[in-house]
């Protein structure tokens, strides 16, 4: 008999609903700061406040709606009768990978004036660096077995994530209502969270388990990543709100005479 045939049980809700509900919240609250910063972007006046809103932006996206969602619902992954531990290098390359991806996405794109065609692509880059960020992340964990993917189910999580990428780039290039802006946030953290557990739906863990695994138990990476994530998530929301509003701003270019006014009221003194 084959040993490495043999299939080891897995889960991924061992808490419950907590790690899904957080990651969803992590989705949604990244989605929703990432969307604010595009709006600011499109309103900068200068180039180089125009790249630090996208720059943010891909922060905000890339690294606490899609990797924070990502590492938060790992907590999640268990596999019966043996420990699991994280590179901490493969783990950092793939927070990096999720922000670049979006970045990239998001200079593909090339925001509202952009045509579909360099929306389709920026998708698709997005997309590709999403994808090659879970699986960097499941290369990531050792599980003390063999880990095997259903390729189909792998096509299927590539498909939602440039599926979701596109619809989330559309989404920074055209919203700018807070109404409007949560329901794309809620839309896309929904996709995010769909693209994980489809990817995750792919898992095989072959066995038997091994006690000789190297790395970082991921309890213990928590606490940390959960602290820089807050801190981050609070750091972009004072950023935003010390911003100048952009509906206030136009209501003051509104409300502001022009030039051609003021030398009339001049001539009349």
């Amino acid at each position: 008999m084959d040993l490495l045939a043999v299939t080891l049980e897995h889960r991924h809700f061992t808490y419950g609903w907590l790690n899904p509900a957080m990651g969803l919240a992590f989705a949604a609250a990244g989605s929703y700061l990432g969307l604010s910063a595009s709006r600011f972007a499109r309103a900068a006046p200068t180039a180089g406040g125009r790249f630090r809103w996208i720059l943010l932006a891909a922060l905000a996206i890339g690294g606490i709606g899609i990797w924070m969602m990502h590492f938060i619902a790992m907590i999640g992954f268990t596999v019966t009768g043996a420990d699991l531990a994280y590179d901490p290098a493969l783990t950092a390359a793939s927070a990096a990978l999720a922000v670049l991806a979006v970045g990239l996405g998001l200079f593909v794109s090339g925001g509202e004036r952009a045509g579909w065609p360099r929306l389709v692509l920026g998708g698709l880059v997005c997309g590709a660096g999403v994808v090659g960020m879970h699986y960097t992340g499941m290369a990531a964990v050792a599980t003390g077995g063999r880990v095997a993917y259903e390729p189909a189910l792998v096509a299927a999580s590539a498909a939602v994530a440039v599926v979701a990428s596109t619809v989330a780039l559309r989404f920074t290039a055209v919203v700018s209502r807070r109404g409007t802006m949560t329901l794309a946030s809620a839309v896309m953290s929904v996709a995010v969270v769909g693209m994980h557990y489809t990817g995750m739906a792919a898992v095989r863990v072959e066995g038997p388990a091994s006690a000789d695994i190297t790395g970082i138990s991921p309890l213990v990476l928590l606490l940390p990543i959960l602290l820089l994530a807050l801190i981050s998530i609070v750091g972009m929301v004072f950023g935003v709100l010390a911003s100048p509003s952009l509906d206030h701003g136009a209501h003051e270019r509104n409300d502001r005479p022009s030039a051609t006014v003021r030398l009339a009221d001049a001539a009349g003194q």
